[in-house]
């Protein structure tokens, strides 16, 4: 997208630094917005960006970043998956949400619905449609866009002191990239992964996000499952994945698909592997790529 150019921030010795966009080029945008009337945290923001023309109501993609729960950021490369979505008549918002140095499951869950109901709650004021709404997200982004197709209004996932506790958290539609999903599954393949050569080992980033060995305690994580809160009312689900996925097993992609299927009817959630890339490779990003992934969206958010 020759519109979103990427900066690399300032770093001190033993930092790693992440490109972020210059969204300076883009020229209808909201930033910065909180989206809790209690907020807890300076991450609980999220951006708005607008097709350059219309006054819409849009479809709105609404984007939760990647980054192991700890890491990442809604203005980091990462939102380029869906960016180019303003020049095809979509907003796209993109969610912070608190990480798990400072908070475990559930909260970072509350904090994405949130983010939703002040999304629908305010969809007038930043021109947005409230009953179409596309949850995208990339490795762990992908496991909160998840938690939003399948618990949609499950009071056990929503937070009303942060606010607009009137309005729906459901989308419409989901996309995932190279998602997280099952915590113990993703526990033990972290632990039983070896770390690149002259790599250090991966914190075990399922356990910090549970604050639990999630392999000890299976049928405790089972209550993080997307896959646990399936019913007939689950959106359709786009879920790709890499077969040589090194740090997130691309089976959690198939075996949400399978149960989305076997609930709803083949169909309703797509499983699409792609042989031989790796977590986040950049293949996933290409021009034919994602023209059909916005085919996906296209079916559901364009009347």
């Amino acid at each position: 997208m020759d519109v979103i150019k990427m900066v690399m921030p300032e770093v001190k010795p033993g930092e790693i630094a992440m490109p972020n966009m210059d969204v300076s080029a883009v020229k209808r945008k909201f930033l910065d917005i909180p989206y809790s009337v209690n907020p807890q945290s300076e991450l609980q923001k999220l951006d708005i960006f607008l097709p350059d023309e219309g006054v819409g109501p849009f479809p709105t993609i609404v984007f939760i970043h990647g980054g192991a729960f700890w890491g990442g950021d809604k203005r980091d490369f990462q939102a380029v998956y869906v960016m180019n979505g303003i020049r095809r008549g979509y907003a796209v918002a993109s969610i912070n949400h608190r990480l798990s140095d400072t908070a475990k499951f559930p909260e970072p869950v509350y904090d994405v619905k949130a983010a939703v109901r002040f999304l629908r709650a305010n969809a007038s004021t930043y021109l947005l449609d409230p009953e179409r709404f596309c949850a995208v997200g990339d490795s762990a982004g992908s496991y909160f866009a998840a938690m939003l197709g399948t618990t949609a209004n499950n009071p056990a996932f929503e937070c009303p002191e942060m606010g607009n506790a009137e309005f729906s958290s459901a989308v419409q539609a989901v996309v995932g990239y190279f998602g997280v999903y099952d915590l113990v599954a993703q526990s033990e393949f972290t632990e039983l992964t070896p770390p690149a050569p002259g790599a250090p080992k991966m914190p075990n980033f399922a356990d910090i996000f549970m604050d639990i060995n999630c392999r000890e305690h299976p049928a405790l994580c089972k209550i993080a499952w997307p896959g646990s809160y399936i019913d007939k009312n689950c959106p359709p689900t786009l879920l790709q994945a890499g077969t040589a996925d090194e740090i997130v097993p691309y089976r959690n992609s198939i075996a949400l698909a399978d149960k989305i299927n076997a609930v709803c009817g083949e169909g309703r959630a797509v499983f699409e592997p792609f042989e031989g890339y790796t977590h986040g490779d950049a293949r996933f990003g290409t021009p034919e790529n994602e023209a059909h992934v916005f085919e996906f969206i296209d079916k559901y958010m364009k009347k």
